[in-house]
C-alpha cells in the first residue's frame, strides 16, 4: 500500500499526514494505491544489524497515481511484474504488516487480508488491550492508543454500535490509573464507549483437564479483539496474543495458574475461551527486561494479525529472533494452536524479510544493578512488587542481593548464589523444602515500607547474616513513622 496527502488541487503532495495545505490553506485529500508495479531492483549480500538475513531486494514500487516507494524482499522480481499481496486461505494464517504513517489504513487492509474473519453491526465487541502498569504511550508497556482509536472507527465504520474496552492491570497496579496515563479512556472517552475494570468483572467458572478457571463474564458474552503489546517477557520470553489473555481471569485464578506453572496453565486458559481475533501492536514494541517499565522501546513499525494466537506469537518470536516459548509448544500439542512457523501461512510482509533480533530478557535482572531476582515462575503480585522494591533501593551503593520468588525452585538456580532473600509465600517454602538458608524471609502480608526498608538494611550491610527480631521491629517503627508523616 502507498499513501499520500494530496492538495485539493493535486499540485502538492505528502508522505505524511497533514490536515492543510501549509500553501494555500486548502483541503487535503488522503489518496491509497490499490495495485504497485516493479520499477527498480537492487540486491543486497552485505548484513546489517537491522538486516541480518542475506541475500535480500530492494524493490522499487509505482502505484497507479506514480507515487514511489521502496519495499523489502525475499524473492526475486521483475521490472514491470505486478507487486500484489493476496488474502490469506487458512483460518490460522498471520498477517504481517509494515506501517507507514497512517495506523488506520494498515489496520484496515490487515483484517481484511484475514480469511473467514466476518463482522456485522449486530455483534457485541469487546476489546482487550495490554495495561499492565501506569506508564505513558511512548514507554511501549500498554496498548497504543492510536492503534485503539483506529480499530474502534474501524469497527463504528462496519457498523457496529456495541463496543467496550475491558483490562484489568498487573496484580498490585491500579487498572484505571494505568488507563488513564496510558491514554486509554481519553480514546473511550472520545468514542463515548465504555471501560471495564475486568477485576471488578462478575467471573463464571469454566474446567479443562481438572484445572478451574473464574473467567470474567463479559470475555464469554462478547467477541473479543485481543489487543496485546508485542513485548519480550523475563519469565515467559515473551509477552504476546497469548499472555494477554491471563488478565481476563481474576486474582486468585492468576496466582493458582503461576502456582501450578504458567506454562502449563496459559494453553488451558487458552483452550476454554471462545476463538478470538488477535492483533499484536508493535507499533513501538518493547525489548530487553519486559514486560514492565525496566524494558527498552524496539521501534518496530509492525502490526502482527491472527485468528490463531499461537500462530501469532510464534511468528512474533520467530520475527524478533528469540527462543520459542515452551508454552507455545504445549500450546500446539493440546490443539489449541500452531506453532510450527514452516507451516503457518505468513500473508503482507514476509516473515524472512522482516526477521530483527530483538533484546532478549534477562530472567534474573531489576532497576538495581546489585539486586537480583532468581525467579522460580512467581505470580505477577509477586512480581510486581518485587521490582517495585528493588527500584525503590536504586541509587544505594552495597553488595549483590538475590531476591528469591516463585516456587518453582531448584537447588542449582541457587547454586553459587550467596545473600538469599526468600520473598513471598511460595519462595519461603520452597526454600525450607530445600533446606537452604535465607539471610531473611520476607511474608507478603508485610507493609510495603517495611519491606524496603529491610531490604536496604541487608544491602548496605555486607556482613550481615541474617535478619533479627530487633531489625524487624526496628523497619516496623520506622515504616509507621514514615506512614504518619506522609499522612500529615
Amino acid at each position: 500500500m502507498i499513501i499520500r496527502w494530496v492538495s485539493e488541487d493535486g499540485k502538492r503532495k505528502w508522505i505524511y499526514p497533514i490536515k492543510r495545505d501549509i500553501y494555500t490553506k486548502g483541503k487535503i485529500v488522503k489518496q491509497v494505491s490499490k495495485k504497485a508495479k516493479v520499477i527498480g531492483i537492487t540486491k543486497v549480500n552485505i548484513p546489517s544489524p537491522m538486516h541480518p538475513i542475506i541475500p535480500y531486494y530492494v524493490l522499487l514500487l509505482e502505484d497507479e497515481h506514480s507515487n514511489r516507494i521502496p519495499k523489502k524482499t525475499m524473492r526475486e522480481y521483475k521490472i514491470g511484474e505486478d507487486y500484489e499481496i493476496s488474502l490469506a486461505t487458512t483460518d490460522g494464517a498471520v498477517i504481517i504488516t509494515k506501517i507507514k504513517y497512517d495506523v488506520y489504513e494498515y489496520l484496515k487492509e490487515s483484517i481484511e487480508l484475514l480469511h473467514n474473519y466476518g463482522i456485522s453491526p449486530e455483534d457485541k465487541i469487546l476489546i482487550k488491550p495490554s495495561i499492565i502498569e501506569p506508564a505513558y504511550q511512548y514507554q511501549s508497556v500498554t496498548t497504543n492508543p492510536e492503534l485503539l482509536d483506529a480499530l474502534i472507527t474501524y469497527l463504528k465504520e462496519k457498523g457496529i454500535k456495541d463496543i467496550v474496552v475491558a483490562e484489568q492491570a498487573m496484580l498490585g497496579n491500579d487498572t484505571m490509573a494505568s488507563a488513564k496515563k496510558a491514554g486509554i479512556l481519553d480514546v473511550c472517552k472520545k468514542h463515548e464507549i465504555s471501560f471495564i475494570d475486568l477485576a471488578k468483572s462478575e467471573y463464571i467458572e469454566k474446567t479443562y483437564d481438572n484445572f478451574n478457571f473464574r473467567i470474567a463474564r463479559e470475555i464469554l458474552e462478547r467477541k473479543v479483539i485481543n489487543l496485546p503489546v508485542m513485548k519480550t517477557n523475563s519469565q515467559i520470553v515473551i509477552s504476546g496474543a497469548m499472555e494477554n489473555m491471563l488478565r481476563i481471569v481474576d486474582e486468585e485464578t492468576q496466582k493458582k495458574m503461576f502456582k501450578n506453572d504458567i506454562e502449563k496453565t496459559l494453553p488451558k486458559l487458552i483452550k476454554v475461551v471462545p476463538e478470538f481475533l488477535s492483533i499484536g501492536d508493535a507499533t513501538i514494541g518493547l525489548q530487553a527486561q519486559g514486560p514492565t517499565l525496566l524494558g527498552e522501546p524496539a521501534f518496530l513499525n509492525m502490526l502482527f494479525l491472527s485468528k490463531d494466537p499461537v500462530a501469532l506469537d510464534a511468528v512474533f518470536t520467530e520475527a524478533s529472533m528469540l527462543k520459542k516459548p515452551h508454552y507455545l509448544k504445549i500450546a500446539d500439542v493440546l490443539g489449541v494452536g500452531n506453532c510450527d512457523t514452516e507451516k503457518i501461512e505468513v500473508i503482507g510482509d514476509e516473515l524472512e524479510a522482516i526477521k530483527c533480533p530483538l533484546k532478549a530478557a534477562e530472567n534474573n535482572a531489576t532497576a538495581h544493578t546489585n539486586m537480583k531476582l532468581i525467579d522460580g515462575k512467581a505470580n505477577p503480585y509477586i512480581f510486581n512488587i518485587a521490582l517495585k522494591m528493588t527500584a525503590k533501593l536504586v541509587g544505594l551503593l552495597g553488595e549483590e542481593v538475590n531476591l528469591v520468588i516463585g516456587s518453582f525452585i531448584t537447588k542449582e538456580m541457587l547454586q553459587k548464589k550467596s545473600r538469599l532473600v526468600a520473598y513471598g509465600k511460595d519462595a519461603i517454602e520452597q526454600m525450607e523444602k530445600l533446606g537452604v538458608k535465607a539471610i531473611a524471609e520476607i511474608p507478603e502480608e508485610m507493609g510495603d515500607i517495611e519491606k524496603v526498608i529491610l531490604l536496604k538494611s541487608i544491602l548496605q550491610n555486607p556482613n550481615k547474616e541474617n535478619i533479627t527480631v530487633a531489625d524487624n521491629l526496628k523497619s516496623k517503627i520506622i515504616g509507621l513513622g514514615m506512614k504518619v508523616r506522609k499522612k500529615f
